[in-house]
Protein backbone atom coordinates (compact mmCIF):
# COMPACT_ATOMS: atom_id res chain seq x y z
CA UNK A 1 0.00 0.00 0.00
CA UNK A 2 2.63 1.89 -0.38
CA UNK A 3 1.99 3.72 -3.64
CA UNK A 4 -1.74 5.36 -2.88
CA UNK A 5 -1.43 7.18 -6.06
CA UNK A 6 -2.78 4.13 -7.76
CA UNK A 7 -6.08 4.61 -6.27
CA UNK A 8 -6.48 7.97 -7.57
CA UNK A 9 -8.79 9.08 -10.39
CA UNK A 10 -11.58 7.56 -11.67
CA UNK A 11 -11.81 3.44 -11.12
CA UNK A 12 -15.91 2.86 -12.37
CA UNK A 13 -16.90 -0.56 -11.22
CA UNK A 14 -16.73 -2.95 -14.30
CA UNK A 15 -19.95 -4.68 -15.50
CA UNK A 16 -19.57 -8.10 -16.94
CA UNK A 17 -20.53 -8.48 -20.67
CA UNK A 18 -22.79 -11.41 -21.62
CA UNK A 19 -23.82 -12.96 -25.34
CA UNK A 20 -26.81 -13.63 -26.04
CA UNK A 21 -27.14 -16.91 -24.40
CA UNK A 22 -26.60 -15.66 -21.07
CA UNK A 23 -22.99 -16.66 -20.61
CA UNK A 24 -19.42 -14.66 -19.91
CA UNK A 25 -18.09 -12.94 -23.37
CA UNK A 26 -14.44 -12.55 -22.53
CA UNK A 27 -14.41 -11.01 -26.17
CA UNK A 28 -17.29 -8.49 -25.13
CA UNK A 29 -15.07 -7.55 -21.43
CA UNK A 30 -12.00 -7.16 -23.69
CA UNK A 31 -13.70 -4.65 -25.52
CA UNK A 32 -15.27 -2.64 -22.41
CA UNK A 33 -11.59 -2.92 -21.17
CA UNK A 34 -10.49 -1.30 -24.20
CA UNK A 35 -13.10 1.38 -24.30
CA UNK A 36 -12.49 2.60 -20.93
CA UNK A 37 -8.80 2.73 -21.42
CA UNK A 38 -9.36 4.99 -24.04
CA UNK A 39 -11.30 6.87 -22.16
CA UNK A 40 -8.71 7.30 -19.53
CA UNK A 41 -10.15 6.13 -17.15
CA UNK A 42 -7.40 4.99 -14.17
CA UNK A 43 -8.53 1.78 -12.54
CA UNK A 44 -11.09 -0.58 -12.67
CA UNK A 45 -13.27 -2.30 -9.75
CA UNK A 46 -14.07 -5.88 -10.99
CA UNK A 47 -16.97 -8.30 -9.59
CA UNK A 48 -17.77 -5.69 -7.15
CA UNK A 49 -20.13 -3.06 -6.92
CA UNK A 50 -21.92 -3.80 -9.79
CA UNK A 51 -23.84 -6.76 -8.16
CA UNK A 52 -23.06 -9.00 -10.34
CA UNK A 53 -21.04 -10.83 -8.18
CA UNK A 54 -23.60 -12.21 -6.32
CA UNK A 55 -24.80 -14.29 -9.22
CA UNK A 56 -21.64 -14.96 -10.65
CA UNK A 57 -20.06 -18.16 -10.32
CA UNK A 58 -16.51 -18.58 -9.23
CA UNK A 59 -15.46 -19.30 -12.98
CA UNK A 60 -17.64 -16.67 -14.24
CA UNK A 61 -15.78 -14.29 -11.88
CA UNK A 62 -12.18 -16.01 -12.39
CA UNK A 63 -13.32 -15.47 -16.84
CA UNK A 64 -14.02 -11.83 -16.29
CA UNK A 65 -11.07 -10.98 -14.50
CA UNK A 66 -8.77 -13.11 -16.80
CA UNK A 67 -10.33 -10.54 -19.63
CA UNK A 68 -10.12 -7.68 -18.12
CA UNK A 69 -6.36 -8.28 -17.58
CA UNK A 70 -5.17 -9.38 -20.56
CA UNK A 71 -6.09 -6.12 -21.58
CA UNK A 72 -4.89 -3.62 -18.90
CA UNK A 73 -1.17 -5.18 -19.22
CA UNK A 74 0.31 -2.15 -16.50
CA UNK A 75 -2.00 0.47 -18.02
CA UNK A 76 -4.24 1.18 -14.79
CA UNK A 77 -5.01 -0.10 -11.13
CA UNK A 78 -7.30 -2.97 -10.72
CA UNK A 79 -9.02 -3.63 -7.72
CA UNK A 80 -10.43 -7.57 -7.97
CA UNK A 81 -13.27 -8.08 -5.39
CA UNK A 82 -12.83 -11.52 -4.15
CA UNK A 83 -15.95 -11.42 -1.55
CA UNK A 84 -18.60 -14.61 -1.43
CA UNK A 85 -20.74 -15.64 0.68
CA UNK A 86 -18.15 -18.56 2.26
CA UNK A 87 -14.25 -17.72 3.02
CA UNK A 88 -13.10 -21.13 1.14
CA UNK A 89 -14.56 -19.58 -2.55
CA UNK A 90 -13.04 -15.82 -1.23
CA UNK A 91 -9.67 -17.98 -1.04
CA UNK A 92 -10.02 -19.13 -4.17
CA UNK A 93 -10.76 -16.04 -5.97
CA UNK A 94 -8.37 -13.76 -4.11
CA UNK A 95 -5.74 -16.55 -4.79
CA UNK A 96 -7.02 -16.25 -8.77
CA UNK A 97 -6.37 -12.52 -8.56
CA UNK A 98 -2.41 -12.99 -6.84
CA UNK A 99 -1.89 -15.25 -9.68
CA UNK A 100 -3.57 -13.18 -12.27
CA UNK A 101 -1.47 -9.95 -11.25
CA UNK A 102 1.44 -12.00 -11.07
CA UNK A 103 1.23 -13.28 -14.78
CA UNK A 104 0.35 -9.61 -15.97
CA UNK A 105 3.56 -8.10 -13.90
CA UNK A 106 5.94 -11.10 -15.81
CA UNK A 107 4.41 -10.20 -19.43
Amino acid sequence: MSDLKKYHGVIPAFYACYDEEGNISPERVRGLTRHLIGKGVYGLYVGGSSGECIYQSKEERKEVLEAVMENVKGKMTVIAHVACNNTEDSCELEAHAAVSYTHLRAH
